[in-house]
């Protein structure tokens, strides 16, 4: 959990004292905040802060996630194109709103 009071600091201090929010990220393992005008611009993490973070499924966007599922959807749905298994727009409108109109079970 991030402490407003101590782990938000200005860019300036990354200048002045950066082995001090270096230091701060890596003892306190939590992510010190970098502001410029008032508003968060960067964020310092340690590095086990930062293997962790990629190590997380959460970790995305650090972590490239693997793509072989959407890669293996997307050449299924070319094959199923290929083969004449696909429905025109209005085909799926027109089902899709009987469906919105049909009382349910």
């Amino acid at each position: 959990m991030t402490h407003f009071t101590t782990d938000i600091r200005p860019m300036s201090d990354l200048k002045s004292a950066g082995a001090d929010v270096v230091r701060q990220a890596r003892e306190t393992g939590r992510p010190v905040a970098l502001t410029r005008h008032g508003r968060a611009v960067a964020v310092v993490l340690s590095v086990e802060a930062f293997d962790e973070l990629n190590a997380s499924p959460a970790g995305y966007p650090y972590a490239p996630p693997d793509r072989a599922a959407e890669r293996a959807a997307i050449a299924e749905a070319d094959a199923d194109f290929e083969a004449g298994r696909h429905s025109s727009h209005e085909d799926v409108v027109a089902r899709l709103n009987h469906r919105l109109r049909s009382p349910k079970a």
